[in-house]
């Protein structure tokens, strides 16, 4: 081989690696946005589900509260309403198992959704502290 044609496959990778590290380069770009945006995403959500959480758990109070208001204004009733109550009492109980499991599920969920977030930022670091290099 002489010397020109040397030069010009030497040319030739060099152009290739240029491309190459421009298009890692734009990935790399692309994917810290899209980091970013999940964050972003991942913060309503949790922000969401703290505030069912806390929804849920007033409500269940409300309606204990109110169990125990409607007992006692009802201590002199009939069988037939001492029944209904009781029967109602058990609904609120049901109610109150079902919403705890939620808030539970809930909890979780933001559990969840907080270590992705942790993992997803701790990616965009890296891939920051990468481009920067």
């Amino acid at each position: 081989m002489n010397h020109e044609t040397l030069t010009l496959f030497v040319g030739i990778i060099a152009a290739c690696m240029i491309i190459i590290t421009l298009v890692i380069a734009l990935i790399g770009f692309h994917a810290v946005k899209m980091i970013q945006k999940s964050q972003e995403f991942i913060s309503v959500v949790q922000h969401e589900l703290s505030f069912l959480t806390t929804k849920g758990a007033l409500t269940l109070h409300e309606v204990n509260e109110f169990i125990k208001h409607l007992k006692e204004q009802t201590e002199p009733i009939s069988e037939k309403s001492l029944s209904a109550l009781n029967e109602i009492r058990e609904l609120v109980s049901y109610i109150h198992e079902e919403t705890k499991e939620l808030t539970l599920k809930a909890s979780n969920g933001i559990a969840k959704v907080t270590i992705g977030s942790l993992a997803i930022g701790a990616l965009a670091q890296i891939f920051k502290k990468n481009s920067k290099d």
